[in-house]
């Protein structure tokens, strides 16, 4: 049977958890309440701009410390909300924002990373704090991308490493994995034909000239 002062001591352990694994999730600028149409719900299409950074109250990391945004990019980060495509805390704090809207989620690390972590940039344990815009609401998954035209930028056909290393540029990253080549340039060559390029490609952008 337990004592008081274990009694009193276990219903502040519970209290203390739920405060730790609580989702804020506050609009601060465009529509609060909208018609069912205009409203994200679970299993919605959207196009989203969002910064993520280590929050202010977080317990491990650089408080404030960016460590990604679609803004930076220039391109709306396009997901299926609500199927467990992203972490926890988007899947459940996005559904019901309206279109239009921004706002800042507070997500703790038991809905973001947990304890592992992701990467350098975001410790085990961390509290996230994302500033997301809902761009857009769809009615169906986005037309796949087609990355070889994308990189393929002089339109001859086939990909060499000069465009390879503009592209992963233009998407945030320095290096290039090295096993991207060994990987993608099936015959040695030098290039990337269209045959060889495994990612989305849509049709052979030379049609019979290949």
């Amino acid at each position: 049977m337990r004592t008081s002062s274990e009694t009193i001591l276990l219903a502040l352990a519970l209290v203390a958890t739920a405060v730790k694994a609580e989702l804020k999730v506050e609009v601060y600028d465009g529509p609060k309440e909208c018609e069912d149409d205009q409203k994200v719900k679970s299993g919605s299409y959207l196009s989203m701009h969002y910064t993520g950074t280590i929050d202010q109250s977080s317990a491990t990391g650089e408080k404030g410390s960016k460590f990604d945004s679609s803004r930076d990019r220039g391109q709306t980060f396009d997901v299926q909300i609500g199927v467990g495509q992203v972490i926890q805390g988007w899947d459940e704090g996005i559904v019901g924002l309206c279109k239009g809207a921004k706002a800042n989620l507070i997500i703790p690390p038991e809905m973001g990373y947990g304890d592992s972590g992701a990467g350098g940039a975001i410790p085990g344990g961390a509290t996230l704090h994302f500033d997301v815009e809902v761009v857009d609401i769809k009615d169906g998954p986005p037309d796949a991308p087609n990355v070889f035209l994308e990189i393929d930028t002089n339109a001859d056909g086939k990909i060499d490493k000069s465009e390879v290393e503009g592209y992963f540029k233009k998407m945030g990253q320095d290096d290039v994995p090295p096993e991207l080549w060994e990987n993608e340039d099936k015959d040695g060559d030098g290039f990337i034909s269209w045959e060889e390029f495994s990612g989305p490609k849509g049709p052979n952008p030379l049609g019979d000239e290949l």
